[in-house]
């Protein structure tokens, strides 16, 4: 490959040369026009031809030093294309979630009744039932000769059993909320009716719900049976009953907590922000994909680069121009001061405009 020329050190080696070039000298002036005798002076055509050169080799000089991005730019346009892609493809899907959760807000937020930020409580009501659940029963069992192992194992599933079946009561909430916003179908807003069916009132498995409640509350009490048995062989009837009325309250607990926290309206809220936060963190992941950015970074610096030296090699050519500018003012006695005047004669121009005298 050729030796890059250094267009800044050409421009100095240029500057220094044109300090040297004399022309010869005639008798002092006070002010002398151009000679128009002359078309152009030799030194004239030269910082022509010098200042014509500057565009190209500047240009030249910005692609050698742009190659390496350029490079780097044209392997990564595979994989920069493939992301493109996707990114292109989930644009509609991160649309419609947003519209989602705008559609969704604005349909039911009315009918909300829970809260925002009890979600922590809720969890963290369960799991204090499951652990009070867990502690009275693997206890009971162990002091009454069990292996601990198992008596823990029988334990948490006993203490699941007993706060799932606390969990109907968010069945029952449903219900009821469901009976108290019900209207017709016609007087459903545009954005509500995608949801009329949370308007109707009607709900076709009441028996369900109510055999589930049944089967909820026998497990309760066959928990706290089991609690009473265990307590009673080991440390007598008063303690047993104590033990098992408290799996019976905490089943009964896990009941009305699960009645306070169902929100039917608020899960379809929620749900709706869940789902378009998950899209907005995917289509973000997309959009920051390394490949990606690292061929539209490669890609800005490639143009900038070319950018940077178009400008300078404008730059050089006004140098060059002005050096010309400088030897025929530092040699007046040739070059004259300066233009002529355009002649006022009808048919007379300066040979500057291209005329004879």
């Amino acid at each position: 490959m050729a030796k890059n020329i250094d267009p800044n050190a050409a421009a100095a080696e240029q500057e220094a040369a044109a300090e040297q070039i004399a022309l010869q000298g005639v008798d002092k002036a006070a002010a002398v026009a151009q000679p128009d005798n002359v078309a152009n002076t030799w030194v004239e055509q030269e910082y022509d031809e010098l200042e014509a050169e500057q565009g190209p080799l500047w240009a030249a000089s910005g692609i050698e030093e742009s190659r390496p991005a350029t490079m780097k730019e044209a392997g990564l346009k595979p994989a920069a294309s493939a992301a493109e892609h996707l990114l292109t493809g989930h644009t509609p899907v991160a649309d419609a979630a947003a519209t989602r959760v705008a559609d969704t807000t604005e349909a039911l937020a009315p009918f909300r009744h829970r809260p925002h930020g009890t979600k922590f409580f809720h969890y963290a009501a369960k799991g204090g039932f499951l652990l009070g659940d867990i502690a009275g029963i693997s206890t009971a069992a162990i002091w009454g000769g069990e292996i601990v192992l198992i008596a823990i194992v029988m334990s948490i599933s006993a203490a699941i059993a007993t706060v799932v079946a606390g969990l109907t009561g968010a069945q029952i909430r449903d219900l009821r909320s469901a009976r108290r916003r019900a209207r017709d179908k016609d007087s459903l807003t545009e954005k509500q009716r995608p949801f009329q069916h949370l308007f109707s009132g009607r709900d076709l498995g009441v028996g369900i719900v109510r055999g589930m409640v049944g089967v909820s509350f026998i497990v309760a009490i066959l928990v706290g049976a089991a609690i009473y048995a265990l307590r009673f062989t080991i440390q007598g009837p008063l303690v047993g009953l104590v033990y098992g009325c408290i799996a019976v309250a905490i089943a009964a607990a896990s009941f009305i907590e699960s009645y306070m926290y169902a929100d039917e309206i608020a899960d379809q809220i929620d749900n709706a922000n869940h789902d378009y936060e998950k899209t907005l963190t995917r289509h973000t992941r997309l959009a920051g994909n390394t490949p990606w950015k690292q061929h539209q970074e490669t890609a800005a610096e490639a143009t900038s680069i070319t950018a940077e030296h178009a400008e300078r090699g404008k730059a050089a050519k006004d140098r060059i121009r002005s050096l010309k500018w400088g030897i025929l003012r530092r040699n007046p006695g040739i070059a004259g001061h300066g233009p002529a005047i355009e002649s006022s004669v009808v048919g007379r121009t300066t040979r500057k405009a291209g005329g004879t005298k």
